[in-house]
């Protein structure tokens, strides 16, 4: 057992020994890659690198799916990376300097499961470079959603139907006022009624109460017709996003450590070449 461990740990020794004499004769390069990691991915952080700022805006849909609506706002940012601001601009309603300073948009879910009325929200995270166009980015995806000629005429039929709905409505409720009106000029004794039906004056006012909240019902649901509804809007933050000053120090160190590393390597392997060719030579 020892004749064969002792050629082992010799060849460790001699491992580590050699990697600590290449270490030793490029300090200097090393160190030099270091610094210059270090100053590399500072100026990357502060100089280059644009500084971009996170927000979310958190939406509910009753006229499609969370994944259709979550497909569309896919294809928006697939313009929106392709530089197409003019189409997206046409899509959305908007001016196209609000897309310029949009980098990113991307949409999720906010619970991945499958129920018949479609009851989960879904989000929009907007990476932008300005934070001042939160406002009318936001107004300009509402109006996208509002624009698609399917979601349009899905939204013309709600709003026609809601609309009949409150005329039959307040025809009943004319209905019933006249036969309250004629029930009381009963009971006060302006009339007489020639029918042998009794009537309930408690159940008539219970039923124009129903039918008046029907009424707002209808009516605040007209109001209120949209493809997407807003449960939390944009917000600004005092702080960005992106970029990270550790990341890119460790980037710009990764990046010279290897070149220096490569280097050496290269400047070893043509010494130990040299100096093999010369003492051929010899």
């Amino acid at each position: 057992m020892t004749s064969t461990q002792e050629p082992e740990e010799i060849d460790l020794l001699r491992l580590l020994e050699r990697a600590i004499r290449f270490c030793r004769q490029f300090k200097w390069i090393f160190l030099a890659a270091l610094l210059a990691g270090i100053l590399g991915g500072w100026l990357m952080y502060s100089k280059v690198i644009p500084v971009t700022y996170k927000s979310r805006l958190v939406l509910h849909s009753n006229i499609l799916t969370n994944p259709e609506q979550i497909q569309i706002v896919n294809n928006w940012n697939k313009l929106l990376k392709q530089r197409e601001y003019a189409s997206l601009a046409a899509a959305l309603g908007c001016r196209p300097e609000i897309l310029y300073r949009t980098k990113g948009l991307t949409a999720k879910e906010i619970q991945q499961a499958f129920t018949p009325n479609n009851p989960n929200g879904f989000t929009i995270d907007a990476i932008v470079t300005d934070q001042s166009i939160l406002d009318s980015l936001q107004s300009a995806l509402l109006n996208g959603f509002d624009k698609g000629s399917y979601i349009k005429q899905r939204l013309e039929i709600k709003k026609e139907n809601l609309k009949e709905l409150i005329i039959r409505t307040r025809e009943e409720i004319g209905k019933l006022d006249s036969t309250k009106k004629n029930l009381e000029a009963i009971i006060g004794g302006y009339g007489r009624s020639s029918s042998s039906v009794i009537i309930d004056g408690t159940s008539i006012n219970r039923q124009l109460i129903e039918m008046h909240e029907k009424l707002l019902g209808y009516q605040e649901s007209l109001r209120f017709t949209s493809a997407v509804y807003v449960l939390q809007g944009f917000s600004q933050f005092n702080k960005p996003d992106n970029p990270k000053l550790i990341p890119w120090i460790f980037i710009g160190v990764f990046v010279f450590m290897s070149l220096a590393i490569t280097y050496a390597i290269l400047s070893n392997l043509l010494a130990k070449l040299k100096s093999r060719s010369a003492a051929n030579r010899l």
